[in-house]
């Protein structure tokens, strides 16, 4: 019974080592007037290149404002080592820095501190 729960507290150790070592991106692309489906495009191609590239790399959600002044990209990173090794590949640069063809943007590296699910009953 001690050894099951060693590894279960084991396994729970391990889980938050990964959970903490996951950094999630934002960034906000501020486009140009009449750029928001230029950025996106930009953006698409360079995420599908790093899909295709960079194993610690989970997933992304691209997002356009309604009015039309902003691009966002959020992406879930498994290894913040990783993500930032992006700013030495040639082939990742000649595609991200298109984006300035768009406009001008800004990210920051995040991790979850807290999940808060709905609380009402869908029926």
């Amino acid at each position: 019974m001690i050894e099951v729960a060693a590894q279960v507290k084991e396994t729970e150790v391990s889980v938050e080592r990964q959970q903490s070592a996951e950094v999630f991106l934002v960034n906000v692309v501020h486009v140009n007037e009449g750029k928001q489906d230029l950025a996106l495009d930009v953006l698409r191609e360079t995420v599908t290149y790093v899909a295709q590239h960079y194993p610690s790399f989970e997933w992304s959600h691209l997002y356009k404002s309604v009015d039309g002044k902003t691009v966002i990209n959020q992406a879930k990173w498994l290894s913040q080592a990783e993500f930032e090794t992006l700013f030495q590949d040639g082939e990742f640069l000649s595609r991200y820095n298109k984006l300035k063809e768009a406009g001008i943007w800004e990210y920051h590296l995040y991790q979850v501190t807290d999940h808060i699910p709905s609380q009402i009953k869908q029926a």
